[in-house]
């Protein structure tokens, strides 16, 4: 009997886990696999210098 109600409390979860998910979908939208961000190509990265930091108060200078 405890098997029972180990496997119906484990099958409970995962469908609440898969209802959870469909909820969210439905709110902000699925994810969109293949969009520009996912195929950008590595070596056309702009990369930052070593040595710089990006300050979000430009009238304060921050050197490494």
């Amino acid at each position: 009997m405890g098997d029972l109600i180990f496997v119906l409390a484990t099958l409970a979860f995962f469908a609440i886990c898969v209802a959870y998910v469909n909820w969210c979908d439905r709110i902000i939208g699925p994810d969109e696999f293949g969009s520009e961000s996912d195929s950008a190509d590595p070596t056309q990265a702009s990369p930052t210098p070593i040595g710089t930091l990006e300050v979000p108060n430009p009238g304060v200078e921050v050197t490494a």
